[in-house]
């Protein structure tokens, strides 16, 4: 069993690591668009699926082995875990207002545009996803 965990740990260390030092030397240079970095952990997540798929298939169908168990349980556990990290904020935010109201900053959300005004001075312009004026 502590094959199979050090099997896919090593796996999942690897294409995050990668993920991480291709972030660190590339960025990301186009922000309206994911990243070689979202690429590199995304085919890391759809190849630890499949993997822990055959590996299913393997243990209940041919070879009952410690080494697949450990494999299917870090397997399982990493991807649930990667779900959640994902799915749990964007649903905690989808229930929260998109702006803070104060004493001195006021926004304003006319359909897609936001607008930040500071003393009645517009200092914040944004449209759907692009940030037009930022004078913050």
């Amino acid at each position: 069993m502590k094959k199979g965990i050090l099997k896919t740990l090593l796996f999942y260390g690897i294409g995050f690591g990668i993920a991480g030092i291709s972030y660190a030397i590339i960025g990301n240079p186009y922000i309206h668009a994911p990243g070689v970095h979202h690429l590199i952990l995304f085919l890391t997540s759809i190849i630890g699926l499949i993997w822990t798929l055959i590996s299913i298939g393997v243990y209940f169908f041919k070879a009952k082995t410690d080494s697949l168990k450990g494999i299917i349980i870090t397997n399982s556990l990493i991807i649930i875990s990667c779900f959640l990290y994902v799915s749990i904020p964007i649903y905690l935010n989808s229930n929260q207002k998109t702006f803070i109201e104060s004493n001195f900053v006021r926004t304003e959300v006319k359909g897609d545009t936001t607008e930040l005004y500071h003393n009645d001075n517009l200092i914040y312009i944004k449209v759907k996803d692009s940030v037009i004026l930022d004078l913050r």
